[in-house]
């Protein structure tokens, strides 16, 4: 790889500049095909830093966006800023909060390609965490990255997530997962509610039962 020069990435830069300049004074339709939510977010973004990364990767990759399944996010980032204030919404619970995002606010995930399709056990009746586990053939509990990295695809990229998890939520189900926080078994269930997906973590097995219906999403084999 040649290292570039100042010069080099002034010219670029200044070629974007032009670029988008052009787009505004024409009034060009390709502007109408660009997310502001996207655009704020990144203004928005604490992490500049990753947002510079990122940009490197892009130029480094011949500016195409396939670098994507190389891409990395923080947690913070994507179930704090972007949930609540991009064009997906979610209502997170309290024990959501508490055990698994606050304390992973600044963790960065690596955005998985390798993870293989997602597998669906659908609860016959009202049935306990160790049940479920039993019924969909003891598959374990996902690691916390492969659950962060697998509710990003699913909820924020279900397009890319059809592709590389073979899978799509659908707004009239019910979804839960079995997730190993800090060594912590942790049920969580995903659903839609209104206007926006819902995140609600309980203990596993805390002395209820979850409704006939529900679908675990689990791989094969837990994944690390």
């Amino acid at each position: 790889m040649k290292p570039t020069s100042f010069k080099q990435v002034g010219a670029f830069l200044t070629m974007l500049q032009t670029l988008f300049f052009g787009l505004v004074i024409n009034n060009s339709k390709k502007l109408s095909e660009i997310d502001g939510d996207k655009i704020q977010e990144a203004i928005d973004a604490e992490d500049k830093e990753t947002f510079f990364d990122n940009l490197i990767k892009f130029i480094n990759n011949g500016c195409r966006f396939n670098y994507i399944l190389a891409n990395v996010f923080m947690v913070g980032d994507i179930f704090r800023q972007r949930a609540t204030k991009g064009d997906t919404r979610m209502d997170i619970s309290g024990n959501t909060e508490d055990w698994i995002i606050k304390p992973n606010l600044k963790r960065m995930v690596q955005v998985r390609n390798d993870l293989g399709n997602l597998s669906e056990y659908v609860l016959p009746e009202n049935m306990d965490d160790t049940r479920i586990q039993e019924g969909a053939g003891n598959p374990g509990c996902m690691d916390l990255d492969t659950f962060f990295c697998v509710s990003y695809l699913l909820i924020f990229q279900p397009q890319l997530a059809k592709q590389v998890l073979g899978y799509e939520l659908k707004k009239d189900k019910w979804y839960l997962f079995h997730v190993l926080v800090n060594g912590k078994k942790v049920a969580v269930g995903l659903y839609w509610s209104g206007d926006e997906w819902d995140w609600d973590a309980s203990d596993f097995d805390d002395g209820g039962d979850w409704d006939a219906g529900y679908v675990l999403l689990f791989f094969a084999t837990a994944k690390k």
